[in-house]
């Protein structure tokens, strides 16, 4: 077993997903002996097959069944305390590595990092087109002081395949102040890194899956979810500073297109936005008389007919971009 990388993967309820995940895995961490940890959130034998399958194909798959649900928060933190290797390589159950993922970050543990963020690509949900090449356009491998990568590109953490964590200064971090944000594991990244650097890997080596919301575990929360992230740079303000935290969110904001009509049509195309979502987050927030109205209109709108639209605009936007296969 390889004692320096490991791969955990907090899984749900996503079998399928998670048997096309673990391929593209085994495959990346098989020529470097590389654990794969599967955190079991599930509370029921939903992954019992898929994982029984994958242990067929790979003896180092490790299947660790919590006793009862800790929910996204606990799950992903309990996903790193629970591997064994020094650094440890998040991943969700239905992203993809790509074939030479485990070996270019191996190469770059070799300097022990503090943290390494590896680039992704997104793509749509069948994993057949690539939507956005890089999620930060980045030219060149480098590292950046923890404040700065905070309050710029601090948000593309939010995503757990692209976090590998140094276990030895994970442990040094507190985990309690950020749990209930939904980016718990982005909080403790950051609390161990204060007055360190972060090193990042341009190649994307991660495939996130996209679409529409229903692609998401946490549709149902997804205003929730989204709001997490100032609670979480509330809690890092007392390391990082007003300036910081805030220029972080700002950066949140403008990376996911918050706060705009494009951003709610997307929601409503999903059914993550409705009438009882302008009532409880739009509506309070008074972000204008124009935006307020438009916001109201397509919480009221013909959700087929946008959910329609949205995946003419998809289709149009797949058929442009490049074409992958293999996941």
């Amino acid at each position: 077993m390889n004692s320096l990388l490991g791969v955990s993967l907090p899984v749900y309820k996503r079998p399928d997903q998670l048997r096309r995940c673990l391929v593209s895995v085994i495959e990346a961490a098989r020529p470097h002996g590389v654990p794969v940890y599967i955190l079991d959130d599930s509370g029921d034998d939903t992954n019992l097959e898929t994982v029984a399958a994958a242990r067929q194909a790979y003896a180092e798959i490790r299947h660790i069944r919590n006793p009862s649900t800790l929910g996204i928060d606990r799950n992903i933190l309990n996903s790193v305390d629970a591997c064994e290797c020094r650094y440890v390589w998040l991943l969700g159950e239905d992203d993809r590595l790509t074939p030479d993922a485990v070996g270019t970050v191996l190469k770059i543990l070799a300097s022990e990092p503090a943290f390494v963020f590896v680039n992704y690509s997104t793509v749509n949900e069948e994993v057949t087109s690539v939507l956005r090449e890089q999620a930060l356009p980045l030219a060149a491998d480098g590292r950046q002081d923890a404040a700065g990568f905070l309050a710029s590109h601090g948000w593309a953490a939010g995503f757990i395949g692209g976090c590998v964590v140094n276990r030895e200064l994970w442990r040094k971090a507190p985990q309690d102040p950020y749990i209930g944000t939904y980016f718990a594991h982005v909080g403790v990244i950051f609390h161990s890194l204060h007055g360190r650097e972060v090193q990042w890997v341009a190649e994307p080596l991660v495939l996130n899956r996209c679409g529409t919301t229903a692609a998401f575990t946490w549709q149902s929360v997804t205003f929730e979810v989204l709001g997490g992230w100032a609670r979480l740079m509330d809690g890092l303000r007392p390391l990082y500073g007003k300036e910081v935290c805030d220029q972080a969110v700002q950066s949140f904001e403008r990376a996911h297109g918050l706060n705009s009509l494009k951003f709610l049509l997307y929601l409503r195309a999903g059914g993550a936005y409705d009438r009882r979502h302008f009532e409880t987050y739009i509506r309070p927030a008074r972000r204008g008389m124009v935006y307020t109205a438009a916001a109201w209109l397509v919480a009221r709108g013909n959700r087929k007919l946008i959910h329609m639209a949205h995946r003419l605009v998809s289709r149009v936007r797949q058929q442009r971009g490049r074409r992958i296969a293999g996941y």
